[in-house]
Order: C-alpha cells, then structure tokens, then sequence
C-alpha cells in the first residue's frame, strides 16, 4: 500500500497557473491547483484539483523537449473572443512537457 502512494505522489504536482484559463471545457481559474496524470507510455490522463476534488480531466501526452525546464510554465492559447487554454506544461527538473488535448494530436 505504501509504494502505491508514493507512485501517485511522483504523479502529481503543484502548479499556479496565472490566468483564467479552459481546460477541456472547464473554466479554471487563476490560482493554485494540483495536477496529477496517469501514464501509460507517451499517453497521459491529466487532472485538475482544487485540494482533493477533481476539477476536470483531459487527455493528452508526454513529449520529450530535450532540455531540463528551470522553473513550471504554463502555456496558453489564446483565442479570437479574448480567452485562454491551457496547452502545454512544463515541470521544473523534467524535459518532458505534457501536451493537453486536441494539441497533443499535433505534436
């Protein structure tokens, strides 16, 4: 029971995303979350948390950038009625970013 955890705690960060921003549908706003995904090779189920409750998942996948990130970011789109998306993430020490989405498909 114990690996069990500590195999879901690898899987989950903290995150500040800095503006009001769509996730699969979801208005999140900007604030502290928890992101937590589940892998199965390059696929990943991502969700969203606001202390234990599960705010929205979406799918997407890991994509190797080749270069350790200094510091989480945050990317967005934005769109022709002023909002955003969230469509990429970056953790600090890893050089994998996770793709949301329709984005995913892209990369």
């Amino acid at each position: 029971m114990l690996s069990a955890a500590a195999a879901l705690a690898k899987n989950e960060r903290k995150l500040a995303i800095t503006n009001d921003a769509l996730v699969s549908g979801k208005m999140l706003r900007a604030g502290k979350y928890n992101v937590g995904w589940v892998s199965q090779s390059r696929q990943a189920t991502i969700t969203f948390y606001s202390g234990k409750e599960a705010l929205t998942t979406v799918e997407g996948k890991w994509v190797d950038r080749r270069s350790e990130y200094k510091q989480d970011m945050v990317m967005y789109a934005n769109h022709p009625d002023g909002s955003k998306s969230i469509v990429e993430i970056h953790f600090a020490g890893m050089s994998r970013a996770l793709v949301l989405g329709s984005e995913a498909d892209a990369s």
